[in-house]
């Protein structure tokens, strides 16, 4: 009898838990109507599903209860229902979301390469929204960067400038390639340099840009020790939407802009979707050296470029789509020196990028797949007179980057969200210095290949108050085919030729990169969270492969050079006091290990006009890294928003291993270079919907400008780059529908500065805009 009630308990058990139920529905603007594509609708056990391009999602296998769903979007506010799951069965359930000026908590993907709001997530994001978008004073993608709290951005030229730097969490900013910058989830670092060609990205196309802060290594490999952008751009929602943009600018800057994208199906249906952008800017420049290092030689720096892309998409159902996105760069800017040459010193960046992704989603199980390319025929242009000798040659560099990232994620015991992925990458360089005033032809060449399997788990705990984010990754690297050598070689370049090496050694390494956070949330406005994480930096394919001139003197290839890794530790907490406040502040320690620099051999080299010393990158120093960042955003009435922004940052070479006693600075104790103590900004924001206008100040402490602390006494003649105090400010009017007036202004009080080499900034620059969008 006792065996026949237990089994009869242990049915009705079975057919209790198996009761499940399937719930779908869509989410959409209350005001227009249209569907919210990327909308996050979660229950109280922290699970979640994101909503697709027409705004539709779908829950299945839950069991029989109470629940309370929560549907939210950026720029909008979240709204909750509750639902009784007491059968199987398929249940509906809406969503229409009110917008809303100022919201603490969007949606991001970078973090967890998952779909989460940034207030779910243990670590430091800051993501730009469009609204605010819209009110920052810049001309190019870095510059939107300006504003997020402890970021630096060395942007020297303005415009003008072929190469920017951007650097956070006390990485040196003179090394982009310790911060990763994805585009749409693609790594664009080059392998070659750990460069970023900032300027070929449209900055019209730009839905959000996500910063996490601190090392992203777990999910994303190389180059995130100090952090992570993401620059995630828009996709079409409409039948037929665009804008026409047409600016000018100081310095005689005319630019135009454009972006048409379309829908061929119905939001319910599947079918095509389509864009096409672009644009074109041109500029006289101007002088960037100081007077007293400007000669008959010397001419404005100026610029020219023009880029176009295309993307096209298909959406077979709900779940599944696959997408296609071609984008072409090509550029000239003058570097100031005009001898013989039409254009005198120049650079060429002519860049393809391309990018497959598809995706698909299987009961609980969302598949991803991206192949990509990106490839820069690197041109430049070197001429220079040194009494009667007249020296001239090209730089020709092809620069390739391919890689295939697939990765799945799983909702399993419906509070595990378990995401796992390999990468496969190439990055590859093939160049050559080329004579024309000798018969000299200097190449170099080498590859990398990557691959990397990674596993993370999101668990959520205390019905969604509480969650842990754990994560492992394995790098794996080769570096093969790596060569330098002169061909014909002259009297000119003769002091290189005892370092050529037809065949540079393969090697090879491994690297693993660890994180776990937790964060719980004592009330709905409240939050803490505490973390570690591991991050790395490979070294790039010119410190492994060319041996040449550098600053002050020559430097020989190191094909043995091992990651730099960084250990880093971090507490934070966020706080709403008022619906229309928000406090958030982060305090880390990290701990560097293996950080490139250059020594010297000990040897000396004769480059024919100076005795100079000849270097190597070597793995060398253990760096510590501390700070605190704090931030302040309110909104007391509405359309107006202030926020005010701190960072410290304490970067210092805690042990220096001193390869030559007799040549090389102990740099222990000395602090990193390009990298400011103390950020601070703050700005107003006055926002309605057909006019705003903003004003916003930045002040960048004092940074030491060589690596010993020392007196520069080449081209700054200072031991410390100056602080820097800017003011920019903003206004857009709408004249009639869809037609827009906008005026800029950065640096308004004229502020000029210098770079390492002694180049000066631009000073204030102005921008006039038009634009009409539809």
């Amino acid at each position: 009898m006792i065996k026949k009630s237990i089994f009869n308990i242990l049915v009705a058990a079975f057919f209790v838990q198996s009761v499940v139920a399937q719930i779908s529905g869509r989410v959409t603007d209350a005001t227009t109507g249209e569907p919210l594509a990327g909308a996050v609708v979660q229950w109280h056990d922290g699970a979640g599903v994101t909503t697709n391009s027409r705004g539709n999602y779908t829950i299945s296998g839950l069991q029989s209860g109470s629940y309370t769903f929560t549907a939210s979007f950026l720029g909008y506010a979240p709204r909750q229902q509750k639902l009784d799951v007491n059968q199987n069965g398929n249940y509906s359930l809406d969503f229409s979301l009110d917008p809303v000026a100022f919201t603490a908590d969007p949606v991001v993907i970078t973090a967890t390469r998952t779909q989460n709001r940034v207030l779910d997530v243990p670590a430091r994001i800051n993501l730009i929204a469009p609204a605010q978008l819209a009110n920052i004073p810049a001309t190019t993608t870095d510059e939107l960067l300006t504003y997020v709290p402890g970021l630096q951005i060395s942007r020297s030229f303005g415009p003008i400038s072929a190469r920017s730097t951007v650097s956070m969490r006390g990485m040196s900013g003179k090394e982009q390639s310790r911060t990763l910058v994805l585009f749409d989830g693609i790594p664009i670092n080059k392998t070659d340099g750990g460069s970023v060609n900032w300027n070929l990205l449209n900055t019209d196309q730009i839905e959000q840009i996500e910063v996490i802060k601190g090392p992203g290594s777990a999910l994303y490999g190389g180059s995130a020790m100090g952090g992570i952008v993401n620059i995630v751009t828009r996709r079409p929602q409409k039948l037929i939407e665009g804008k026409v943009a047409a600016e000018y600018a100081t310095f005689n800057t005319p630019g135009a802009r454009l972006s048409l994208s379309g829908r061929m199906n119905q939001p319910d249906s599947s079918g095509f979707y389509w864009m096409v952008n672009g644009f074109a800017r041109r500029s006289d420049g101007y002088v960037v050296q100081p007077p007293a290092d400007q000669t008959r030689y010397t001419t404005p720096s100026a610029m020219s470029e023009i880029m176009g892309g295309i993307r096209l998409g298909y959406d077979f159902n709900a779940n599944r789509n696959i997408e296609l996105d071609v984008k072409l760069y090509d550029d000239r800017r003058t570097a100031g020196e005009e001898v013989f040459q039409p254009d005198g010193n120049a650079t060429d960046h002519d860049t393809r990028h391309f990018r497959l992704s598809y995706s698909d989603k299987q009961g609980e199980t969302t598949y991803n797949a991206t192949l990509f390319a990106l490839v820069e025929n690197y041109h430049k242009v070197n001429e220079w007179m040194s009494g009667d000798m007249y020296t001239f040659y090209d730089v020709d560099s092809k620069r390739s980057d391919y890689g295939l990232l697939v990765n799945a994620t799983r909702l399993l015991l419906s509070n595990h969200r378990v995401t796992a992925g390999i990468d496969l990458r190439q990055g590859a360089v093939d160049a050559s210095d080329i004579y024309y005033t000798s018969t000299d032809k200097i190449n170099n060449r080498g590859r990398m290949n990557f691959g990397a399997v990674y596993l993370q788990d999101e668990y959520a705990f205390a019905k969604g108050n509480g969650r842990v984010v754990a994560g492992l990754r394995l790098d794996y690297a080769h570096f093969y085919d790596g060569a330098f050598t002169i061909e014909y070689p002259s009297v000119v370049n003769s002091f290189m030729a005892p370092y050529q090496i037809e065949a540079i050694d393969n090697t090879t390494w491994t690297a693993l990169s660890p994180k776990l956070g937790v964060q719980y949330k004592p009330t709905n406005a409240s939050r803490v969270y505490a973390g570690y994480s591991r991050g790395f930096r490979p070294s790039i394919l010119d410190d492994m492969c060319r041996s040449g001139r550098i600053r002050g003197g020559f430097k020989i290839a190191n094909p043995n050079l091992k990651p730099e890794t960084i250990d880093n530790f971090e507490l934070g907490g966020d706080l709403n006091p008022f619906s229309w406040a928000r406090l958030a502040a982060s305090v880390y320690y990290s701990l560097g290990h293996d950080f490139m620099y250059y020594t010297s051999t000990g040897q000396t080299i004769d480059m024919g006009y100076a005795v100079n010393p000849i270097s190597r990158r070597e793995n060398i120093s253990q760096v510590e890294i501390y700070g605190v960042e704090a931030e302040l955003s309110v909104r007391p009435i509405e359309y107006l928003t202030f926020f005010a922004n701190y960072a410290y940052t304490h970067s210092q070479i805690k042990d220096y291993t001193v390869v030559n006693p007799l040549v090389d600075f102990d740099l222990t104790g000395k602090f990193l270079t390009d990298v400011a103590p103390h950020i601070f900004s703050a700005g107003a924001v006055y926002s309605m919907p057909r006019f705003s206008v903003s004003a916003l100040c930045k002040y960048t402490d004092k940074m030491w400008i060589t690596d010993s602390n020392g007196f520069d006494d080449k081209y700054l003649f200072a031991y410390q780059y100056p602080s820097v105090f800017q003011v920019d400010a903003r206004a857009k009017l709408m004249v009639i529908n869809g037609l827009w007036v906008a005026g800029s202004v950065q640096n308004l009080f004229d502020v000029k500065y210098y770079e390492s080499k002694g180049s000066v900034s631009p000073g204030r620059y102005i921008t006039a805009e038009v634009s009409y969008s539809f």
